[in-house]
């Protein structure tokens, strides 16, 4: 019997956590031929990965199909969702697994930050912009930040996309931890640049507690110089992310994932130590 499993982060915060549980309650009914249908988290939140196999095992499941509710494809989804799945693997011999992967790189994420910029008062058509139409305004995408490479340049390519589709002059990003630049490098670069207003938006499907320190942060900067600096909403849990998730799940399940691995550090590290084979 086919089970799928959602793997959630997990936050300190538990409105986070309900938020994603209210998610992933939605994003059952793409699936609703499939009975078993659990959610659990990698860390700082219960139930475990490991309880979750457990309650799919106990329902009657003898194929578990795992999707990583992440943004971007980083370390949490190349090794530590994996290295729990292949723990479980060991415990349940019987039981076929397979994996799928995260929302990644979609047009539909381009189109979620722009209603964040809508909501707080930045008005636009939703055409591609002509490059004359373009507004002495900035976007500043805040990430989360990894030491892997492929998450980085994702959120760059990200970044492209919504220069791309919006009507604005400078996109950059900056991140929270583990690389650079930090959010206090990325706004120095956004005050450097001659645009009046800036537009911050946290990158995250969660924030804990990161909206009212950053927006503490932002206000400091607003009055120290002459520009605007405002706090959108981050992406969070976003509807329009339910059709993506189903495509995800879809793609486990016919046994089509595809994941691009020829930038991975820990491909191309494979590489060099194997003397050019991998």
């Amino acid at each position: 019997m086919q089970a799928i499993l959602y793997v959630g982060h997990g936050s300190r915060v538990q409105a986070g956590n309900e938020e994603l549980l209210s998610f992933v309650n939605k994003a059952k009914k793409e699936h609703a031929d499939v009975n078993i249908q659990e959610c659990c988290f990698l860390e700082l939140a219960e139930p475990t990965i490991k309880e979750g196999v457990q309650s799919c095992v106990e329902q009657g499941a003898t194929k578990i199909a795992v999707v990583p509710l992440l943004l971007l494809t980083a370390m949490h989804a190349k090794v530590d969702i994996p290295e729990e799945i292949d723990k479980m693997k060991a415990m349940y011999p019987h039981i076929a697994f397979s994996y799928g992967r995260p929302i990644g790189i979609e047009l539909t994420v381009i189109d979620i930050i722009q209603d964040r910029l809508r909501a707080v008062g930045f008005d636009f058509a939703n055409e591609r912009p002509r490059y004359e139409e373009r507004q002495p305004v900035s976007i500043l995408l805040v990430g989360r930040g990894s030491s892997d490479p492929d998450q980085t340049s994702d959120l760059m390519k990200v970044a492209r996309l919504l220069w791309e589709y919006t009507p604005v002059n400078e996109v950059d990003v900056c991140f929270l931890a583990a690389t650079r630049p930090n959010v206090d490098e990325g706004l120095e670069r956004m005050n450097r640049l001659p645009n009046k207003i800036v537009y911050v938006v946290p990158y995250l499907l969660f924030t804990g507690v990161l909206m009212k320190g950053l927006q503490k942060q932002l206000d400091q900067w607003s009055k120290q110089t002459n520009k605007d600096f405002i706090l959108c909403d981050y992406l969070g849990f976003d509807d329009q992310l339910i059709t993506i998730l189903g495509q995800r799940v879809q793609e486990v399940l016919d046994e089509d994932v595809k994941i691009n691995c020829d930038t991975c550090y820990l491909r191309t590290r494979s590489k060099q130590t194997s003397g050019g084979k991998a």
